[in-house]
């Protein structure tokens, strides 16, 4: 995958742009995230205007997963409003998709979104779609996630799985974690690593994620430990296969004033420039 590490960048700083590229959803703005250059895989969020609307039949040949920051849409019929998820693989058709009030969507792009005109020649596979989640009702499992974190310590978290897909064995999933947790320990994953936050505080090594902080962590770096003084909400996604995870103890004091040090790509560089470590929304 040809996408820098970016970690992390609030997203608040990074412009809006008109349109979404690839030509679809015009009326639409975006803020891109991370952009893989050579095949035109994105994670972005995507300002859907009040009295928004799109009718026709069509498809896209890359996979899209989405979630709902803020107002509602709507796609044949099914209301996603706020934390209203999707996962949508190739070549899923789409007949109507609106948006009343506006919305703010969190989206991922497997590929470039060109959207297609008519039904495919080939089927979904429907065995990866997952058409709608509730995530704001959502039950959510106490767990310490054993399968995807062995040995990692139990206790204050709570974790809502959005998706397992059978094919590739990548995994989404919302994480809460309750005020005032350490997490006193450093992960190593052998996927991607992928996080945008929702609420709340996370310090790190690489300072204070707070509301609309993202990351893109390339497989195999080691990280931590981290904390949390009000507790924090993240949209994760493992990516490029089955998500696991080497942990390792550290010792001694955990630091809860850790400045902002991000690994930035030069564009992310020149946006960051006037930054405050402050509490801010998307």
């Amino acid at each position: 995958m040809a996408r820098p590490h970016i970690e992390f960048v609030q997203a608040q700083v990074i412009p809006w742009q008109r349109g979404l590229y690839g030509g679809s959803r015009p009326g639409t703005e975006t803020r891109i995230l991370s952009l893989d250059e050579d095949n035109g895989g994105t994670s972005l969020m995507i300002r859907y205007p009040s009295g928004w609307s799109r009718i026709g039949t069509e498809h896209l040949a890359v996979d899209e997963e989405f979630l709902v920051l803020d107002g509602s849409i709507e796609i044949d019929g099914q209301v996603y409003g706020r934390l209203g998820y999707g996962h949508f693989p190739r070549h899923y058709v789409r007949h109507r998709m609106s948006s009343g009030g506006g919305a703010v969507v969190m989206t991922f792009f497997s590929g470039e979104p060109k959207a297609i005109s008519g039904t495919p020649s080939e089927p979904c596979d429907v065995r990866r779609l997952v058409r709608f989640i509730d995530a704001l009702r959502m039950e959510g499992n106490e767990s310490h996630r054993a399968e995807m974190f062995p040995g990692l310590k139990p206790g204050g978290a709570l974790h809502k799985r959005l998706k397992t897909d059978p094919v590739t064995e990548e995994v989404t999933w919302i994480v809460m974690i309750r005020g005032g947790r350490i997490m006193e320990q450093n992960e190593i994953h052998p996927v991607v690593e992928e996080e945008f936050s929702l609420s709340g505080d996370q310090i790190g090594p690489r300072g204070n994620m707070r509301p609309g902080a993202y990351f893109w962590r390339p497989p195999g770096i080691q990280h931590g430990p981290f904390g949390t003084a009000t507790g924090t909400t993240h949209l994760v996604r493992g990516i490029g296969g089955k998500y696991t995870t080497r942990l390792q103890d550290v010792p001694g004091p955990f630091p809860w004033d850790t400045p902002y040090n991000p690994i930035l790509p030069p564009a992310y560089q020149e946006y960051v420039r006037a930054y405050a470590d402050r509490e801010t929304s998307y």
